[in-house]
């Protein structure tokens, strides 16, 4: 585990407890919750990485079911990173009392492991005092090398990262642009070129487009509940991408 000093950006709430000592409470910038398949295919996108996510994710998940057959057979789990374990809970009235389910409950704990607190005890905090964004595009790269800002280069894939950013709805604007800055000219990526489509990832294939400098737009209403927005809204990248 890397022991290089991370920064996680945080902005102040109001403490909605009653009597609290502190009147604000940080919560992190970066809401985004990652599932399994999307933390596989960010390993990835490192360059160096000799697989695929759906490999890589098919041995994680074969992993996480085996640490839980372990737990449901009582054995006391230590990966470094977290510890597991089975309890039995609820009292017992005499040595020939019985497993009843109406008095006792098996919960499992975790806690995290010595890897976990050593990093955390590294982390700092900075506090951004502008009011949450919840909805922008954080980076783009080129899948295969990771180069930051990438070309596009016609057939390379590109991958997208930001929170509710996932291009879905009925309103025809919906969809992912290459907008040329000079001419303002407007390229609709078609639903062919997108390899995936989730709230924190897009990966597209670049199409051939002429020469020049473009930015990057999402057009969506998407909100992560089942009540799309109204009207759509336009993410825009603020990095500009060349093709050459």
């Amino acid at each position: 585990m890397s022991t290089l000093n991370h920064t996680i950006k945080a902005i102040l709430y109001p403490n909605p407890m009653k009597n609290a000592k502190s009147l604000y409470l940080a919560r992190s910038a970066q809401n985004a919750t990652l599932d399994i398949r999307e933390i596989c295919e960010q390993v990835c996108d490192k360059p160096g990485t000799n697989t695929n996510a759906d490999e890589l994710e098919y041995h994680v998940n074969l992993f996480l079911n085996t640490v839980a057959d372990l737990l449901a057979d009582g054995h006391k789990i230590n990966t470094g990173y977290f510890n597991a374990q089975a309890c039995i809970k609820g009292s017992f009235n005499s040595m020939n009392d019985n497993f009843d389910d109406s008095r006792h409950r098996v919960e499992i704990a975790f806690s995290a492991g010595s890897l976990i607190r050593r990093r955390a005890a590294i982390l700092k905090g900075e506090i951004l005092h502008s009011k949450a964004v919840t909805r922008y595009i954080e980076s783009v790269t080129d899948a295969q090398t990771g180069l930051f800002p990438p070309k596009l280069i016609p057939n390379k894939l590109l991958v997208v990262r930001g929170n509710k950013i996932k291009i879905t709805g009925t309103h025809p604007d919906v969809g992912l642009y290459l907008v040329n800055t000079e001419n303002n000219a407007e390229i609709r990526l078609s639903d062919t070129l997108l390899y995936q489509n989730s709230h924190t990832t897009i990966r597209f294939f670049v199409p051939d487009i002429p020469a020049g400098s473009y930015q990057l737009q999402v057009c969506t209403q998407y909100t992560g509940n089942a009540t799309p927005l109204a009207q759509p809204c336009v993410l825009t990248y603020s990095h500009l991408l060349l093709a050459e």
